[in-house]
């Protein structure tokens, strides 16, 4: 975004609006600042708060949210990571994982529930598997290290799904330091398409978020606003894309 931004007029502000709601569960700080428009990206807990707050606080800003949570009464672009966590379930199934772990931090919302555990779930429960989850402590090698020795003393999973990247990085090396091998012995999916994942000793399969898109999309959608206020809301839903490596391959 603040590439897009930095080729236009336009200048990029950035404040966690999820700790104020956090502490005093309102928005009067944020929205009170003096802007053009607003983007509100990515929390499941507060973003259709802060809609609600925009309404009665800065009605005449232009507003978009952005992301895996949005609020649907306003312009948004939205990234349908359930349909990705699905297509990645569909992947593992297909070359004959049967035993599947979630893994998440033990301290995020997202470990039995959101769209990703929610998609997990379903196709689990759907081909009559037992569902597993993995909680971790830290998103570190360590961590994840003695998470997977304590948990899984007699037999690892055929697969584990991350919530997100870095969780299936740290995951790559943790087996590779237990002397499994990633892709061959356990099959290893992350989730939002970073770099790295390419450039591990064993490239990971990811869910790849379209951010380019999202980022592009959003700007337009904020933009039609800020030129004319009376536009009618605009809202678009992307879909991830499954990039398939040698961690997942069967």
């Amino acid at each position: 975004m603040r590439g897009l931004l930095g080729q236009t007029e336009s200048a990029l502000a950035v404040t966690d609006v999820d700790e104020e709601f956090q502490w005093d569960h309102n928005f009067s700080r944020a929205l009170r600042v003096p802007v053009d428009g607003i983007i509100a990206f990515d929390n499941s807990a507060s973003v259709e708060a802060f809609g609600r707050a925009h309404d009665r606080l800065a009605p005449e800003t232009p507003f978009v949210s952005m992301g895996a949570y949005w609020s649907e009464e306003k312009s948004f672009v939205g990234i349908d990571l359930g349909a990705g966590a699905e297509a990645a379930m569909d992947h593992l199934i297909s070359t004959g994982r049967r035993r599947i772990a979630y893994m998440a931090p033990w301290n995020s919302d997202l470990l039995s529930s959101g769209p990703r555990y929610d998609a997990y779930r379903h196709r689990m429960e759907s081909a009559g598997f037992p569902l597993e989850t993995i909680s971790i402590q830290e998103v570190n090698i360590g961590s994840v290290k003695e998470t997977l020795t304590e948990s899984f003393r007699d037999s690892m999973p055929d697969a584990i799904l991350c919530m997100n990247d870095d969780l299936a990085i740290a995951t790559a090396f943790s087996l590779q330091r237990l002397g499994i091998a990633a892709g061959q012995d356990i099959a290893l999916v992350g989730f939002d398409g970073i770099e790295e994942t390419e450039h591990c000793p064993v490239p990971i399969t990811t869910v790849r978020q379209p951010i380019e898109e999202m980022c592009g999309l959003t700007w337009e959608f904020l933009r039609t606003q800020m030129e004319d206020p009376t536009a009618p809301p605009r809202q678009r839903l992307l879909k991830p894309e499954l990039v398939i490596r040698e961690s997942s391959r069967g």
